[in-house]
């Protein structure tokens, strides 16, 4: 079989396979995920996004917690996954839509919460990367709450291999991704007004793809400018 020719090819051929579609499917939320959500029920009170919605475990559980929902995935197969794991919720309270994490297909200032986990470091590029959180303040309203989730350069797995930029690594497959250190990572969230509430955590997961450090912590957005890029221009 040929391989797909580009790096965004190989990651979509991967991320549409039914098999995965299937594995992210059978997933449920984090315990950890649902005691946030519980915890901000009310704090603040409006429309949640949920950003890489995979097979929607999270989509179902921001539903289950009262909120009414943006779900979007960059991978069509995985948008259809989520538009079946919610399809027995109201209609008026969810809609999946396609989508990349720096081009959100939201207005400004638009969410009261957002749960972005699995996903930032999927960016090809650190400059995606920043773009993406860039992006996140863009979409969420001054006092919004943003769960975050993502893999960090605290430790790497050797099977990595360095990218043509630093803070890039390619995997054995050939599909770039981005692996920043955690005070990176915080400093440029913080620099778009996001801020962490609370403990932040850190540390390594054995997965079936290898070692990944993790941080994972609940951010407030305090109202600073963002949706730029790191040339000034507002992202689609």
């Amino acid at each position: 079989m040929t391989l797909p020719a580009t790096a965004a090819e190989r990651a979509a051929t991967y991320w549409n396979a039914p098999e995965t579609v299937r594995d992210f499917a059978a997933l449920t939320a984090q315990p950890y995920l649902v005691e946030i959500l519980s915890r901000y029920a009310d704090d603040p009170a409006g429309p949640a996004l949920d950003l890489g919605c995979g097979g929607g475990r999270n989509t179902v559980a921001l539903l289950e917690h009262g909120r009414t929902v943006v779900a979007v995935d960059l991978h069509q197969a995985m948008v259809e996954a989520t538009r079946d794991a919610t399809a027995h919720f109201p209609a008026d309270r969810i809609t999946v839509r396609q989508g990349a994490a720096d081009a959100v297909p939201a207005d400004d200032d638009t969410f009261a919460l957002a749960v972005c986990y699995g996903v930032l470091h999927n960016a090809p590029t650190p400059a995606r990367f920043r773009s993406s959180v860039a992006e996140l303040a863009r979409v969420l309203r001054p006092g919004a709450v943003l769960a975050l989730n993502t893999f960090t350069a605290d430790s790497l797995d050797p099977r990595l291999r360095p990218g043509e930029t630093p803070g890039q690594y390619v995997l054995p497959d050939d599909v770039p991704m981005t692996l920043l250190p955690t005070e990176e990572i915080l400093a440029a969230l913080a620099s778009v007004g996001l801020r962490p509430e609370g403990e932040v955590h850190t540390y390594v997961r054995d997965l079936d793809v290898g070692p990944r450090a993790v941080l994972r912590c609940e951010l407030r957005h305090d109202g600073g400018t963002g949706g730029n890029g790191e040339d000034g221009s507002r992202n689609a």
